[in-house]
């Protein structure tokens, strides 16, 4: 019906009017394209496309409120739109009415733009003089204006032409294309259509938030990633001037262009010297030292290889500070086992689960101060080892014991040192006061009686003044040998003041 009546409209006009309609036409889109290049997208037959990007002055609260599926796909409503002057935002009027039923809470977010609307627009032969171009649909990217506010969005664009000085009698209109852009693109229609209010907060309902919030980090994030590329950056490795599409913009605000920084990290990587893939700025620090580089950032500049290699030495450096950190004893792995973090909890428990290492590589469960396979909290590591830790700590200089406690753990160091002193008291008495069976090794203590012993666990036959093997037969044949060390000793008699025996002057003479 609309294309019909402006094909009746055009065909009363002059073929010069027509003609002069066509020129504007064509100087209009030129002029729109010189300025706005990327808003432009496409005119054919009479149709033209715009992308419009919503630049807001300064970044501004975005407050999205949960509304009802039903308010959202609302299609019809009040003719006038709802004025600032009314409400201070139409986010305001929809809360409050939506307040009852709805139970998710609002969500706000910093943001200098929006995402853009798109705008199918028809330019009838008689515009810009004697008619005004229609506008066929408006829809927002990603949905986040409501179907409602787009409908009266539209209505008050046709108003804008006739507005302007448009007449479709007298004539006398001008382009609008150029007008509605600005609009549109300053975010001035937000307030027309009633989501920006007087405070400058902008409320846009949702039915879910949620959704809507991160397409509208995803946008802001692309559209800053735009203008970086478009501007020229200077790069402060090879002194040259490069657009950002070529440059990185680090996380400290440093700008280099990719081709440097790919030269320089990728040979300090293939050195291993990971601590100097970072800002190559002089100076440029973080938290007090060197301001060291992203996994994302160094993925936008080396190949998959290079930062894998990169991830390993950083890995590997990290474990490297750890005095907690030990070694698989696998000999195929040899991977580096931090200590968990829940064995510091239970350090100073008297159980040994601190010491317990799981390699995270191949599986191997060990202990970490004899390195054989987990013996359990409460089962001691061999002796040997033990004792060859301890032996290094009670020699050790006191930056030195600090260091080994760091290692194998404080409590388990002092645990270690304690039970080290109570064996060799235990040994010094044993090799005082016993005697070892030739047998079976089982330590003997006589506390009276004589020299002949026999084994109470493998009924061996031994003395208890040499601890040689005697016969079973003929025990105290050890005893009567003339010339060896046990001779006439089967029992050791050592006279005390105890006994009651005084030794008399010159006896030996009677």
């Amino acid at each position: 019906m609309t294309a019909s009546l402006n094909g009746a409209k055009s065909s009363s006009y002059s073929e010069d009017d027509l003609e002069i309609c066509r020129e504007l036409q064509v100087e209009e889109w030129e002029v729109l394209q010189a300025i706005h290049p990327t808003i432009c997208t496409s005119n054919s037959n009479g149709t033209v496309r715009l992308e419009v990007p919503v630049e807001l002055d300064s970044e501004r609260q975005i407050e999205i409120v949960p509304i009802l599926h039903e308010s959202y796909n609302a299609t019809t409503g009040p003719a006038d739109p709802v004025q600032p002057a009314l409400v201070d935002s139409a986010a305001d009027k929809y809360e409050r009415s939506c307040s009852s039923t709805s139970t998710v809470p609002p969500i706000s977010v910093p943001l200098s733009n929006l995402p853009p609307l798109l705008l199918d627009i028809t330019l009838p032969p008689s515009y810009p003089t004697l008619s005004p171009a229609e506008v066929i649909a408006v829809r927002a990217v990603s949905g986040w204006v409501p179907p409602r506010m787009i409908e009266g969005m539209r209505r008050q664009m046709m108003e804008m032409w006739t507005d302007m000085g448009g007449d479709t009698v007298s004539g006398g209109g001008t382009g609008i294309l150029y007008t509605w852009v600005e609009w549109i693109r300053s975010g001035e229609f937000l307030t027309s259509i009633g989501l920006a209010g007087r405070n400058g907060r902008i409320g846009i309902p949702h039915p879910s938030p949620a959704l809507l919030l991160p397409l509208l980090r995803a946008h802001a994030t692309g559209q800053q990633y735009k203008a970086f590329a478009q501007m020229s950056y200077p790069c402060g490795i090879c002194l040259t001037s490069r657009k950002g599409l070529y440059c990185l913009h680090l996380g400290c605000g440093h700008v280099f262009c990719k081709a440097c920084l790919a030269d320089m990290w990728g040979l300090h990587v293939r050195e291993g010297e990971v601590a100097r893939v970072g800002c190559p700025e002089v100076g440029c620090e973080s938290n007090g030292g060197f301001r060291e580089a992203t996994e994302d950032e160094l993925r936008a500049v080396l190949s998959e290889e290079e930062v894998g290699r990169w991830r390993w030495l950083r890995r590997k450096r990290d474990l490297e500070r750890d005095p907690t950190t030990v070694h698989c004893p696998m000999e195929y792995c040899q991977e580096p086992v931090p200590r968990a973090k829940t064995a510091a909890i239970i350090e100073d428990d008297e159980s040994t689960w601190g010491r317990l290492r799981e390699c995270h590589s191949c599986g191997y469960s060990f202990c970490s101060v004899c390195k054989r396979t987990w013996h359990g909290p409460h089962t001691p590591c061999p002796l040997p080892v033990t004792s060859k830790i301890i032996l290094a700590y009670l020699a050790a200089s006191e930056d030195e014991r600090i260091r080994l406690e760091r290692h194998y753990g404080r409590a388990s160091v002092q645990r270690m040192v304690r039970q080290h002193k109570e064996d060799e008291e235990n040994r010094k008495w044993l090799e005082s006061s016993t005697t070892e069976c030739p047998g079976c090794a089982l330590r003997v203590e006589k506390s009276m009686g004589c020299n002949h012993m026999t084994c109470s666990k493998c009924k061996t036959h031994f003395c208890y003044r040499c601890g040689h093997r005697i016969s079973a037969t003929n025990p105290y044949q050890h005893f009567s040998t003339p010339g060896t060390s046990c001779f006439s000793r089967l029992f050791d008699f050592v006279p005390s003041a105890e006994d009651g025996w005084q030794p008399i002057e010159a006896f030996e003479f009677i």
